[in-house]
């Protein structure tokens, strides 16, 4: 299995994260909440067409495989990892906007970071282990 454009993905997302990340300074959410939300804006777009593929597309595909151990894992990762959508869904309903992020920036940024930790760490454990493990197993 050609895993290119799901790293792809992942490079693109990490790329807005860390752009997000970069505006999480409480003076500058503070003084301009709309700069962060539309980088939210975008990080989300992308990461939630992401989630659906591999969660409805990618990671079922790989519980059916040949290869017990992946099988095993895209099983694992789903069960671990499937909430994510969820959690993201009630992030962005909390702060839907500038005016919800301007009536408490301090907890908007610590939510955010909370929410980019997830993120990443599902991005890190399907970059170290899962995709890997799905290349090899195409070879």
């Amino acid at each position: 299995m050609d895993m290119t454009s799901f790293n792809d993905h992942h490079a693109e997302v990490l790329a807005l994260a860390a752009s997000v990340e970069r505006r999480l300074d409480p003076a500058a959410v503070a003084a301009d909440p709309a700069a962060v939300s539309g980088e939210l804006v975008r990080l989300f777009g992308k990461f939630s067409v992401h989630l659906a593929i591999e969660d409805k597309a990618l990671y079922p595909r790989l519980a059916r495989g040949a290869d017990p151990a992946l099988r095993s894992m895209a099983v694992r990762f789903q069960e671990e990892m499937g909430g994510l959508t969820q959690r993201f869904d009630s992030y962005r309903k909390a702060w839907p906007g500038p005016l919800a992020i301007a009536r408490d920036p301090a907890r908007f940024i610590a939510e955010t970071r909370a929410i980019l930790a997830q993120l990443k760490a599902r991005i890190g454990r399907e970059d170290a282990e899962l995709y890997p493990l799905a290349a090899r197993a195409a070879a």
